[in-house]
């Protein structure tokens, strides 16, 4: 199993040498590596890795952006582990809803990180147990979601992503803040706005949120 294929997607050259050196210490074989999304899509089209190891924030753009287009492109032929700074569990969230097969976060130890992997190609996770105790509360929450939009008007065109933003515009979050939460794009949080107006049968976004409280209420 060791002698994989990866490319490393990290901006920072002096961690991406020594991410090199680690990798190529414990066996594996590294395909190649970028610095920018840009660089990286050429790079793993071009060589087709077993995995692909991602830095969350690059220079030019998202990890979690450039693994929703690698998983659009190529599905499960390319295998992404984002490896990041970052603990905040909606990183991780975002990051698996985007077609990751893992979230590692920079400070582990290096036998560690190579288990992981190596795990990976036997059908794995890589995730921590409180990263994958937060995957399972997700998982929870959005079934959740899915029971309360039978709820509420129209149920049968609602679905969770929009649930899921009808809650947060009730929270008084923007478009904006919607759309840095979830990872979409403003555009993409509007367009889901105007279908949730549309099926509830609401003029303005106060209306909307009034008839989530009113069914919550009733639920309670």
């Amino acid at each position: 199993m060791d002698g994989m294929r990866i490319v490393v997607v990290e901006d920072q050259p002096l961690f991406r040498r020594g991410l090199i050196d680690l990798l190529n210490a414990e066996g594996f074989r590294v395909d190649g590596s970028a610095g920018t999304v840009h660089e990286a899509m050429d790079v793993i089209a071009a060589r087709m890795p077993d995995i692909v190891l991602m830095d969350l924030q690059l220079a030019d753009g998202s990890g979690i952006d450039a693994t929703r287009r690698l998983f659009e492109l190529h599905g499960e032929r390319v295998r992404v582990v984002m490896l990041s700074e970052s603990r905040e569990p909606s990183d991780m969230i975002a990051a698996v809803r985007a077609g990751a097969v893992g979230y590692l976060t920079k400070d582990q130890a290096p036998e560690r990180l190579a288990e992981a992997l190596r795990g990976v190609l036997r059908g794995e996770a890589a995730l921590s147990r409180r990263m994958a105790a937060h995957l399972i509360a997700d998982v929870r929450d959005t079934q959740r979601r899915m029971v309360l939009a039978t709820k509420l008007p129209h149920r049968e065109r609602l679905t969770p992503r929009q649930l899921e933003i009808l809650q947060l515009i009730a929270a008084g979050e923007t478009t904006s803040e919607i759309a840095s939460r979830l990872f979409l794009s403003p555009e993409t949080v509007r367009w889901h706005v105007k279908a949730i107006l549309r099926k509830l049968k609401a003029r303005t976004r106060a209306e909307a949120a009034a008839a989530l409280r009113e069914v919550m209420a009733e639920a309670v």
